[in-house]
């Protein structure tokens, strides 16, 4: 790849080109629905428990094209949820979802503890600093609410999860020293070989995604593994910054690398008011901007072949790209559950690489709507 060329003039020149670059860069695409988004309709049914299996069939056929066939019974999904600030509906959605299909859902957190979530996740009244827009309407907050009530079912599921870091050794530090190369191996083997008892996973977004589980080594391998199997991996917002920073410990590739990503945007980023949840109920200290911009990692992560998608502004956005299945913000857990669905129980319908970007059938993706640097 070579360097961006450099600008010639004297330092006050190059200070105004580089200002008016930066000024026809931005974008202000524009909010294509009212402050009644449709995903406030998918959440008062489950909270009116009139989401089933036959209306959940009916919503993948809508959006994909794709009939299912789902058995009975047909297995077990793990839900990973950061400890420190997730956002409910990343959760709550997709698991109603996968319930409603008849899988059995596991929580596991990085230490086995219960999950703390963002009150504003729970507020029908909180706008976001990006949009200035409504972000939770009132049947997602009623339904988070069930999750975070600990005397409720949902509740009492998110106060005994399973414990990452017991489970999936993390990797040995350099104090740890070559005698533990084997034990790490030994121990890594069984957890993997337990986890290939789901058919797939999801990963919960939130601040807490990438303060919890971006570095954390032990979701790595459980990720590799899903994958190579070629079951799907489901990430949401900020847990896509989770996903695309696994990769081949052999090549040190990522396993995302030629793949169509797509994660919270630019234009959605937070310029003020980041926090994450430190204990229940309370904020960290205002981290400003967000720690890092997802958007611009999509597009080094998955290389010059790949590539990051987003249609700003519509009510729904999810990608799948193998088994990768990626989703963009707050309601799109809910997209990325029945493309899920669809990738199991489709009997190969869905095209390899498939968007959603409204309340509506999707698309294969085209190469107009893929960013990727422009070398």
């Amino acid at each position: 790849m070579e360097r961006a060329p450099r600008i010639q003039g004297s330092p006050t020149e190059v200070a105004a080109r580089i200002a008016d670059s930066r000024a026809r860069a931005v974008v202000f695409p524009r909010m294509q629905f009212p402050d009644n988004a449709p995903v406030g309709n998918i959440a008062q049914r489950m909270v009116e428990g009139a989401f089933d299996k036959a209306f959940l069939v009916s919503e993948i056929e809508r959006f994909t094209g794709v009939k299912v066939n789902i058995p009975e019974r047909p297995g077990k999904i793990l839900a990973v949820v950061p400890q420190h600030g997730y956002w409910s509906s990343e959760l709550t959605l997709t698991d109603r979802a996968f319930r409603a299909a008849g899988y059995e859902v596991d929580f596991v957190t990085p230490r086995g503890n219960r999950p703390f979530v963002y009150g504003v996740s729970l507020d029908p009244s909180f706008r976001d600093q990006a949009w200035n827009a409504s972000q939770v309407s009132s049947a997602e907050a009623a339904l988070g609410k069930l999750y975070d009530d600990r005397t409720t079912s949902d509740g009492q599921r998110l106060s005994a999860p399973r414990d990452l870091d017991a489970w999936l050794p993390p990797t040995p530090r350099p104090h740890d020293g070559e005698q533990s190369r084997g034990t790490f191996r030994d121990k890594l083997a069984t957890g993997l070989r337990e986890a290939a008892q789901y058919a797939a996973m999801f990963i919960v977004g939130g601040a807490g995604a990438y303060t919890d589980l971006g570095g954390n080594t032990s979701i790595r391998p459980l990720i590799q593994l899903m994958t190579t199997l070629g079951r799907p991996v489901a990430a949401i917002c900020y847990g896509v910054s989770v996903l695309i920073q696994a990769t081949d410990p052999e090549t040190d590739v990522p396993l995302v690398w030629g793949r169509l990503i797509t994660g919270h945007s630019e234009q959605d980023d937070y310029t003020d008011g980041t926090a994450i949840v430190p204990a229940e109920g309370q904020y960290s200290p205002n981290f400003g901007s967000a720690v890092f911009t997802l958007e611009q990692m999509i597009k080094q992560y998955t290389g010059p072949a790949g590539g990051f998608l987003s249609r700003d502004g519509t009510p729904y956005m999810a990608v799948a790209d193998g088994p990768f299945i990626s989703a963009r913000t707050t309601p799109d857990g809910y997209p990325a559950a029945l493309l899920t669905l669809a990738r199991l129980h489709g009997a190969g319908q869905l095209p390899a690489k498939y968007v959603i970007d409204d309340d509506g059938r999707g698309h294969v993706a085209t190469a107009a709507e893929i960013k990727r640097p422009r070398l």
